[in-house]
């Protein structure tokens, strides 16, 4: 009886697997990289959550909205330390063509820093 013990339960979890999401949170979680694919692709956030509500998703838009930002973050945090997250790019620096690394904040941290300087603002004024 203990040899096939370990192959029922096994059955068992391989059909709690298959079967469909309970929650909605859930979900949104198994079609993740199914709704990155389609953002990558250019579509926008309503655009997916309209073909979905289409196929029966019953979520209102802020919902979703929610939702995937919800499911996106907690992609990231359980991503292994040190790695990249297999659906999502890093935002860190990024390397281009001639393989020099970039950073893609650079222009929003120079422009803060410019904003910022009191000397500068006033060269404006006068």
């Amino acid at each position: 009886m203990l040899v096939s013990t370990p192959n029922r339960l096994r059955h068992a979890l391989e059909k709690l697997a298959a079967e469909p999401p309970s929650t909605k949170t859930a979900l949104m979680r198994s079609l993740l990289s199914e709704i990155e694919a389609a953002l990558a692709s250019g579509k926008t956030w309503k655009q997916v959550w309209q073909c979905l509500a289409d196929d029966g998703l019953d979520i209102s838009y802020e919902t979703f909205r929610k939702v995937l930002q919800r499911v996106r973050k907690k992609a990231r945090i359980s991503a292994p330390p040190g790695g990249k997250a297999s659906e999502f790019p890093t935002a860190t620096a990024q390397e281009t063509a001639d393989h020099v690394a970039r950073d893609p904040l650079k222009r929003k941290r120079f422009a803060r820093s410019w904003h910022s300087r009191s000397e500068i603002a006033q060269a404006i004024h006068t």
